[in-house]
């Protein structure tokens, strides 16, 4: 860690990728290999999908599908870069947790208001909110909503459901 160079105040509100409540969660379940980041690395606090193979992923779409889920702070990426002080990418090959529900920290490029939808880019995972059924272009809904907004780069609450959502095969 470098040498510090401001003074916090207050303790911030969350982390991106965090657990924000202790309601229940829901995870995407892997299968027996896990889920593993792929070759370039998976980046915490965006949105994940599974590839082709079941077990690599990655923070872009094979298609046009909806996210697997959103990629869990769990403290497992490293410091890899030479003097770096922090990372939010998981190395290739390392552990990722999916989340398919639950309440989430999380930052969006765009300002976010309780009751909007989260939208997730197809070339990098990164978080967008607007209004439900209307996708900003280039990003797939996630099923996810803003429950606590603030503003484009603040930390903001995402929820997903946790129970899974009629008709569908889960």
């Amino acid at each position: 860690m470098g040498f510090p160079n401001k003074i916090n105040y207050n303790w911030a509100v969350g982390f991106p990728g965090g657990i924000a409540s202790a309601n229940p969660r829901r995870s995407a379940i892997p299968g027996s290999l896990g889920f593993r980041a792929g070759s370039a690395g998976v980046a915490v606090g965006a949105f994940g999908w599974v590839q082709a193979d079941g077990v690599t992923v990655l923070n872009k779409p094979v298609g046009s599908e909806a996210p697997t889920g959103f990629v869990l702070r769990d403290q497992q990426a490293l410091i890899t870069a030479y003097l770096a002080e922090s990372t939010m990418l998981l190395p290739s090959g390392f552990n990722v947790q999916l989340m398919s529900g639950g309440d989430y920290f999380a930052v969006a490029s765009t300002a976010a208001t309780a009751g909007q939808s989260v939208y997730a880019s197809t070339t990098d995972g990164s978080l967008q909110t607007g209004a439900a059924g209307s996708a900003p272009s280039g990003t797939v809904a996630t099923g996810f909503v803003v429950t606590q907004g603030g503003a484009a780069g603040a930390t903001i609450i995402i929820s997903g459901a946790v129970a899974p959502i009629s008709g569908s095969n889960e």
